[in-house]
C-alpha cells in the first residue's frame, strides 16, 4: 500500500514542478499582471521562509505550491468522495 500511496505523492510533485514551471513562462509572457501578483505573494513566502529568491523563482512557487494545492483537493475527493458517506 505505501508503495501506491507514495507514488501518488511522487508524481503529483514532479507534474506540479514541470507543468508549474511551464505554466509560470506562460504567465510571465502573456499575463504580466497576474505575474507579478504571483511575484508579490512569492516574495511574501519568501520572507517568511528567509530565503531571498529572485522574482522569477518565486513567482514559479507560487503557481507550483497552487498546483499540488489543488492536486491534493481533488485527489481527496477523488479517493475518500464527496463526505456525504458515498
Amino acid at each position: 500500500m505505501p508503495a501506491k500511496t507514495g507514488a501518488s505523492h511522487a508524481l503529483s510533485a514532479f507534474v506540479s514542478l514541470i507543468v508549474g514551471t511551464m505554466l509560470s513562462k506562460y504567465i510571465w509572457t502573456y499575463t504580466p499582471p497576474l505575474a507579478e501578483a504571483g511575484a508579490v505573494a512569492g516574495r511574501h513566502l519568501s520572507a517568511v521562509v528567509g530565503t531571498p529568491l529572485s522574482r522569477d523563482v518565486t513567482g514559479g512557487l507560487v503557481v507550483v505550491l497552487l498546483l499540488s494545492f489543488v492536486w491534493g483537493v481533488l485527489y481527496h475527493f477523488a479517493r475518500h468522495g464527496d463526505g456525504d458517506g458515498n
